[in-house]
Order: structure tokens, then C-alpha cells, then sequence
């Protein structure tokens, strides 16, 4: 470092020559309080320049020290008495000597040797050696003088910022940082992807993600509180720190989410393989608060590819973690506690899905949508006693949209609680006209989906009670189907509040798809329903053996002693209708028996 650059010091350190001091308080200096005690005006000689100083001195609040060219201390405030106890610079040191060394070892040599002098302005650190660092706001004025007998003069104001300082860095930590896990936070993270990606080159490899998605970290927040809930993830951190490699980072990101960015991985092989170790390591029984907790966790990994090359730091860091985040989606879809990479495969199943999200709540508006219904028949009496209602999309460009492509995207969106919402009122509407027409009785019922947002809402059931009112029906013509997933998710007790409520109006509620999920038999009681409808699966298919007919049975029997009807779907041969009648089933749907079709054909598929 050359006699023109600065010894040390930090912050926005400047140094200007006088004449671009004197322009007096309204100067750009960015140290105002500096500026207006040390800027005298060109003309003034240096008494003059003293005894203005000298007059501020008293008014300052910060420790303000006046030192002739020739070291001698001309003036100094009470504050900078006890910054500076030292009346002049001889060649023995003490503790004032010291600081004003301390002070101007940090100046810019060029200040001192400039015969014009100048203006400095930045923060020094007057931490004596071994002691904490105390970092000080400074200003230091020099003003040469050969007509003085000082020859000029050297004034300092330093103002204590370290609290200031300190505070900004706690405040900078918290901008950064989780405050449950204490690890780095969603924009930190993008941040440090944004400087892996400037330093891929020099680094060698690639840049690779994991995304890592605790599995149920909902339902423990609702069934053992939010506490239990924030030691899980605490205890994920501490477990995740441990699973990674040394110069890995880590990151929660979001409520359920982490985030490990991986510097130099070789290829694709190799972050899989980081994956599943992350995810084997935070996979297993965990106790918390004597509780314990099966925890598993989905991974998607992404990893740098052309595209992301190609991109800014800033766009390929938010592009990296979005395919991290498709890849954990298919994990989850795939069924959890799996870890999945992104391809040019997923990506172009994203883009369908981002462009059906757009296109559902236009879809709705422009009348894209409509109502098809599927009678249920009695399995006695071979009479048309329902019919099931399913909405249908017919795509202006695509076509019809199959409801499994495009319900899911529609509940993850949330455009499903007005979907279904239309739905129920087609429904309703459609029963009313039927009855008007004498097409069905008044014992004639039509089964309705809601999905969990439905449920979850606390008006839901007072709009399903004026819809009935709308259309002069009784509760008992409208049933209400829900998944098991859609009974178990989250907001589950909002869920069971809304169906329990539903039941005490008199509507109807039928456990849709039954016998798919593991939590089966306990709805039957933990929840209760009105209808119970086996999965097609389970309805005694083609090649079903004796043993599948006994379940059936049971299953038949244990809904008949709950009071409640079973439908069987999925219906598509005789002997499988055969056997469903002499296993005690109630109702039969299937293509075998009517296919779903618009209100005003229903007529022809009322009898069997």
C-alpha cells in the first residue's frame, strides 16, 4: 500500500483536498457533522479558522481534538479530553499520544502531505491492542499554515458508533436468518445461489440444490401444537448440519422446507446421491417432549444446466430453486419420503400445469366448464336412486381436460372453492329442474364433491343451506362426497366441524374412494358419513378372489351396523354385479350400468 492509500480504516472513506472542504454546511460531505465544524471559509487565515472552531467546540457533543502541524494540542472539548488526555506529541508515548497515533495511522497519508490539505471522513477502530474493538465515526480536517507558528493545524471529531454498529449487525442477521432454526432465510438463500453461480467457473463443476419438504409437518402442527411443531424443525437443522458436506449452506426457506445448496458437485449422479443421504439421515422415530414422531422428509433435487448458465446469477438462482421445487412436488405426488430430480420431463409437466392454473379461473368465467351426471342404482330394485355430478372442462385449444389433470392444479390454486362452489349450484339447479319435470322422484338424490378448502371454510355450510333454499329442495337430495385425504388433511378440525354440522342440517355426506388410504376404517368412526363408496379397486374388479368377496362382506356389514349406505363404483361386468348384490351392496355406479352424460340424456339411463 503506496503513501496515497489508506492505512486502514473502513466504512466510506474519502479524501478531498481543501478546497473541496470549504464549501461550508451545505456541502455533500457524507459526513455532515463533520463538514460544518471542520469546512472554514477560503478566505479565512488559520486564527480566524481556530477561533471559529474553538467557538463549536463547546457545542459539540462528540470529542473534538485541535493539534498544530507541529503536534502541539491547541484546543480540545471536554469529550475529546477524555478520548484524548494528552496535551502535545513528544516522543514519549501515553494512553492520548496513542489514541491521536492511532487516529491518524488511519488517515490517508496523502492528507498530511498535500500541501493543501484536505478532508477526510470515515470509521477507524480505537480498540487498543487486546481490547474489544470500538469503532468510531470520524472526520479529520488539515490545514496547512507556514505563516502560524504551528504551521497549520490538524482537527479530529470522533463520534462512538459501536452500539449503532453492533446494532446493524444484529439487524442485518435477522434480515438474513430464521429466527426458529437460526439458519439463513428464503432471500439469503437465493443470495448465496446468486454468488455460487457467479463462481462456477472458477470453482469447477456444477451448482446443485436439494429441497428438502418435511412430510405432515402440518398435521403435527395440528394435532400437537405449534411448539412441538417448531422443535421438529429445530431438530431437523441440527440433524440437516450434520448430513451435508462441510462447505455446504444451508436454509429454511418456508414453513415445511430447507434448502442445502451443494458447490462443485461433479454431475447429477453425485447430488442424488447427497440427496438421499439427507434424506435417510432425517428419516426415522423421533421423540420430542415424550412424544414420539415417525418423521420422513421429500427431497427434489436440481442442478445447473445450460439454461441456468446461460441466465443472470440473479435469475438462474430463483430458476434453480423453482426446479428444486418441481422435483420435491413429484416426490410428494409420488407418495413422500422419496427423492426425485428435475428433468426436461417434469419441466414440461410444470409448464402444463402453470398453464392450466392461468387458464382455470378463465375457464369458469367464460362458461368453459360443464356438469355431467352418472346414475347409482339400487342393487335391488335395479332403479336409478342418484346421480353422481362431475365437472368437465372442454379446452378451447387442448380439448377436454381430463378432471384428474386438472382438479388437482385447481385445489393447489385454490380456484377449486369457486369451482365447486358452480358446481353445487349446476347441481341443485339441474335436481330442481328434474323434479319440475317429473324425471325424478322426490326420494331421487345427486352426489356433489367438495374438496378439503370447501370443508375447511367457515361459511361453507351456510351457503350449501341457502343453495337448498334457492331451489326448494330437502337436505336429504344432496350428498355431499369427501376423499379421505380431503378428511384428513390439514384444518382437520375444521373439516369435521363443517361435516358433523352438515349431518345436523340433514345433508347427507359420503366417504368417497373407500379402502385406499390407510386411515379407512377409523373415519368410519372418528368422523362419521352417510354413505360409504368402495373404490373401484376394492369393488370385487375382474379376477377378484373368494377371500376379496369376504372382505367385501364385512365391510358391507360394518357400514349396515354404522347406518350407513355403500355404493359400490366402478362397475364394469356381471358377475362382478353379481357378486357385489350377494355381498349386501346398497347402491351400484359404473359404465356398465350408465355413463356420465348431460342432464337432458339422464332419462334414457334410468333403468337398468
Amino acid at each position: 500500500m503506496t503513501d496515497d492509500e489508506m492505512v486502514a480504516g473502513r466504512g466510506s472513506e474519502q479524501v478531498r483536498p481543501q478546497s473541496a472542504s470549504m464549501s461550508g454546511p451545505g456541502s455533500s460531505s457524507p459526513n455532515p457533522v463533520g463538514s460544518a465544524v471542520f469546512a472554514p471559509a477560503a478566505a479565512a487565515s488559520s486564527s480566524d479558522n481556530l477561533s471559529q472552531l474553538r467557538e463549536l467546540l463547546v457545542a459539540a457533543d462528540v470529542a473534538t481534538i485541535i493539534i498544530g502541524i507541529d503536534g502541539i494540542v491547541l484546543d480540545v472539548n471536554d469529550a475529546g479530553a477524555k478520548l484524548f488526555p494528552s496535551r502535545s506529541l513528544p516522543d514519549d508515548p501515553d494512553d492520548g499520544r496513542e489514541m491521536i497515533r492511532n487516529v491518524i495511522d488511519q488517515v490517508p497519508k496523502q492528507l498530511f502531505l498535500d500541501p493543501e490539505g484536505g478532508v477526510w471522513n470515515g470509521e477507524i477502530d480505537l480498540g487498543l491492542s487486546g481490547a474489544l474493538s470500538t469503532v468510531y465515526e470520524t472526520t479529520v480536517l488539515v490545514r496547512h499554515d507556514p505563516t502560524s507558528a504551528s504551521g497549520g493545524f490538524v482537527g479530529i471529531m470522533c463520534r462512538d458508533v459501536t452500539d449503532e454498529r453492533g446494532r446493524a449487525t444484529e439487524f442485518m442477521h435477522l434480515l438474513e436468518h430464521d429466527p426458529t432454526t437460526g439458519l439463513l432465510n428464503r432471500p439469503a438463500a437465493i443470495e448465496r445461489t446468486a454468488n455460487a453461480l457467479r463462481r462456477i467457473n472458477e470453482d469447477g463443476g456444477e451448482v446443485a440444490i436439494l429441497l428438502i419438504d418435511i412430510d405432515r409437518l402440518r398435521d403435527v402442527n395440528d394435532a400437537l401444537g405449534h411448539e412441538v411443531g417448531d422443535r421438529l424443525l429445530s431438530s431437523t437443522a441440527r440433524r440437516l448440519a450434520t448430513a451435508v458436506r462441510p462447505n455446504d449452506t444451508i436454509a429454511r426457506i418456508g414453513g415445511d422446507e430447507f434448502v442445502v445448496l451443494c458447490y462443485a458437485v461433479p454431475d447429477s449422479a453425485v447430488a442424488m446421491e447427497l440427496a438421499d443421504r439427507v434424506r435417510r439421515a432425517l428419516t426415522g422415530r423421533l421423540t420430542i417432549k415424550q412424544l414420539e414422531l415417525d418423521v420422513s422428509v421429500s427431497v427434489g433435487v436440481s442442478i445447473t444446466d445450460e439454461e441456468i448458465r446461460a441466465a443472470s446469477p440473479e435469475s438462474g438462482a430463483v430458476q434453480l430453486l423453482s426446479h428444486a421445487d418441481t422435483a420435491v412436488h413429484s416426490a410428494k405426488q409420488a407418495g413422500r419420503a422419496r427423492t426425485a430430480i428435475f428433468t426436461n420431463e417434469l419441466r414440461g409437466r410444470a409448464k402444463v400445469r402453470t398453464e392450466l392454473a392461468s387458464s382455470l379461473s378463465k375457464a369458469l368465467r367464460e362458461g368453459q366448464l360443464h356438469v355431467e351426471y352418472q346414475p347409482i342404482f339400487s342393487a335391488v330394485s335395479e332403479q336409478a336412486e342418484a346421480a353422481e355430478a362431475f365437472v368437465r372442462w372442454n379446452h378451447p385449444q387442448r380439448g377436454r381436460v381430463e378432471a384428474a389433470e386438472f382438479i388437482p392444479v385447481a385445489e393447489e390454486t385454490g380456484v377449486i372453492v369457486p369451482i365447486g362452489e358452480w358446481v353445487l349450484q349446476q347441481a341443485c339447479a339441474t335436481t330442481r329442474q328434474w323434479i319440475d319435470d317429473g324425471v325424478i322422484g322426490q326420494r331421487f338424490a345427486v352426489h356433489v364433491n367438495v374438496s378439503r378448502l370447501q370443508l375447511a371454510n367457515p361459511s361453507f355450510v351456510n351457503r350449501v343451506v341457502d343453495v337448498l333454499r334457492e331451489y326448494r329442495l330437502r337436505p336429504r337430495q344432496i350428498v355431499l362426497e369427501a376423499r379421505e385425504a380431503t378428511l384428513l388433511g390439514s384444518d382437520t378440525d375444521e373439516v369435521i366441524r363443517s361435516v358433523r354440522a352438515l349431518r345436523r342440517v340433514g345433508v347427507r355426506v359420503a366417504l368417497d374412494n373407500f379402502g385406499t388410504g390407510s386411515n379407512a376404517l377409523s373415519l368410519l368412526t372418528d368422523v362419521g358419513a352417510d354413505v360409504l363408496k368402495l373404490d373401484g379397486s376394492l369393488a370385487l374388479p375382474s379376477g377378484a378372489s373368494e377371500a376379496d368377496t369376504r372382505v367385501v362382506r364385512a365391510l358391507v356389514l360394518l357400514a349396515h351396523a354404522l347406518n350407513m349406505e355403500v355404493v359400490a363404483e366402478r362397475v364394469t361386468g356381471l358377475e362382478q354385479l353379481r357378486r357385489l348384490r350377494a355381498a349386501g351392496c346398497d347402491l351400484v355406479q359404473g359404465h356398465l350400468l350408465g355413463r356420465p352424460c348431460a342432464p337432458d340424456q339422464i332419462r334414457t339411463q334410468m333403468e337398468l
